[in-house]
């Protein structure tokens, strides 16, 4: 989609970051990274590849994919994946959180 707004033949990095032009960053203090993927997303093989631009420049991401979902689905909370989901993120952040405080505090004695 960015296409209409950059001229022909463009691949500018701040719209395709994990594009042939993108930055390398791999010495980049980058935090761990959770991806999900809707099996009928339009954007899903997008999301692959940024998922795996993640891992092959050295970095922790996780790929959750809900192969009968679509875009944005976690917006509708009937949806039982959209409470999964939900949980998915609250504990990925719990994870870190977590991890954050054991490191402050063996750094600090």
């Amino acid at each position: 989609m960015w296409k209409v707004f950059l001229p022909n033949g463009s691949d500018h990095g701040s719209c395709n970051v994990s594009g042939p032009n993108s930055l390398d960053i791999s010495g980049l203090n980058y935090p761990n990274t959770l991806v999900f993927v809707g099996g009928f997303d339009p954007l899903k093989d997008w999301q692959r590849r940024y998922y795996e631009w993640l891992r092959k420049s050295g970095k922790v991401a996780q790929l959750i994919e809900y192969p009968t979902m679509f875009h944005a689905f976690y917006v509708f909370p009937n949806l039982p994946e959209s409470s999964q989901l939900i949980s998915q993120v609250k504990d990925f952040i719990a994870n870190r959180v977590s991890n954050s405080k054991e490191s402050l505090v063996s750094l600090l004695s």
